[in-house]
């Protein structure tokens, strides 16, 4: 089995998805009815998670790693809520034109 060593300059998944559901929250603010899950970050982020799984899953050794890879790659679990809904304060700092 190939070494499970991360080059130094490459960060983490755990760390690509945290950044890019910053990046969904930060985005939706500025869009008007599209929550954060619903932006390519956001979805970059949780199809991320989902292939980090399925291959945990497939490393683990799962007896169909076939079906799990499938599953994946399928794309069809729904979008998961991202964030905590409404900043107020950015909101009086940065108000929408309308």
């Amino acid at each position: 089995m190939p070494s499970l060593s991360r080059h130094p300059d490459r960060r983490s998944a755990e760390e690509l998805v945290e950044e890019l559901r910053e990046e969904a929250e930060e985005l939706a603010r500025d869009l008007t009815g599209i929550p954060a899950q619903e932006t390519v970050h956001g979805e970059a982020a949780q199809t991320l998670e989902e292939y980090g799984a399925a291959l945990s899953q497939i490393t683990a050794g799962v007896d169909d790693p076939k079906a799990i890879a499938t599953q994946a790659l399928a794309l069809a679990k729904p979008l998961r809520p991202i964030g905590q809904g409404a900043d107020p304060l950015r909101d009086l700092l940065k108000p929408r034109r309308t």
